[in-house]
């Protein structure tokens, strides 16, 4: 006779064997999926394919935090980033799920997959602008402003800015 708990615990590994682990609880797509949402963010997620980054993070266990430059940002990257220099685009994923709230209690600091520091250098509580910094160096190079934040994956987040965000 099958009771009501092994039939829930059998439904239940039979959803987690299909695949519905990737479905978050907030009810999100995966991070590729958010990122292939936005057409204005379809360079940045060409960039990740092309260099492997997509497959060897997003599609494995593991949660990111990606900050994604607009189309309109990421052509004016550096040519060797825009071609899915890894490096560069470590610089901007980070681990873990961090929303501008989590931001804001690490002091405004993030440290990147690359292992340099993005930091909050000024803008507003709803669009902050970052700068990048090398770690244990004040922050250089061009910054950026978060423009849409928070954006949820099942494995992640992602925040929309308006640039490229490596130091000098």
């Amino acid at each position: 006779m099958l009771s009501r708990r092994s039939l829930f615990a059998v439904g239940g590994a039979a959803l987690l064997l299909n695949g519905c682990a990737q479905v978050a609880p907030e009810g999100g797509p995966p991070l590729m999926d958010v990122l292939g949402g936005d057409s204005n963010l379809s360079s940045f997620r060409a960039a990740l394919r092309s260099s492997g980054l997509a497959s060897e993070l997003f599609e494995r266990p593991g949660i990111y935090t990606v900050l994604a430059p607009t189309n309109l940002a990421w052509s004016g990257a550096p040519e060797r980033i825009r071609n899915g220099e890894r490096e560069g685009l470590l610089s901007l994923i980070a681990g873990g799920r961090l929303s501008l709230v989590d931001i804001q209690a690490r002091g405004g600091r993030i440290r990147m997959l690359s292992g340099i520091d993005v930091r909050v250098v000024g803008g507003t509580a709803d669009s902050p602008r970052i700068q990048a910094a090398r770690p244990g160096q004040a922050p250089s190079g061009a910054s950026a402003s978060i423009i849409r934040a928070n954006l949820m994956a099942s494995n992640g987040v992602v925040h929309v800015v308006q640039g490229v965000l490596l130091p000098a």
